[in-house]
């Protein structure tokens, strides 16, 4: 994570947005980490979590019906958490500051907050 002054700001609301809408980031490291964490082959994590193999060892593809909404969101009445979180992909470490796609039409509200606490800190 870059030492980027908007997060300085932010705080995650716990709404579960980005898990509901955007779902399950693909990332290579992560898939061995949530492998190890649940002590699963590393196809295991990509079958019941991302998509399926076509070629076994070398290729897979991506189903979105087990990437979206994400898996691993738990939800405790309004607050959502992450059931992997110390394991949780890049994408999910980095979002919605530095992602490479922003937040990826999601409305993120702890986004909203940093922007507002920006604006208000130039004035």
């Amino acid at each position: 994570m870059q030492k980027d002054r908007r997060w300085k700001y932010f705080k995650c609301q716990r709404c579960g947005k980005c898990c509901t809408e955007i779902g399950l980031p693909y990332d290579p490291e992560s898939i061995f980490k949530i492998a190890e964490f649940f002590e699963l082959e590393v196809d295991q994590v990509i079958e019941k979590y991302y998509g399926k193999i076509v070629e076994y060892g070398k290729t897979w593809e991506s189903e979105d019906a087990k990437r979206t909404p994400c898996q691993f969101l738990r939800s405790d009445v309004d607050l959502k958490s992450c059931a992997i979180y110390s394991v949780r992909p890049s994408g999910c470490r980095l979002y919605p500051i530095d992602t490479d796609f922003g937040r990826q039409g999601v409305d993120c509200t702890a986004a909203k907050i940093v922007y507002a606490k920006l604006k208000k800190a130039r004035n």
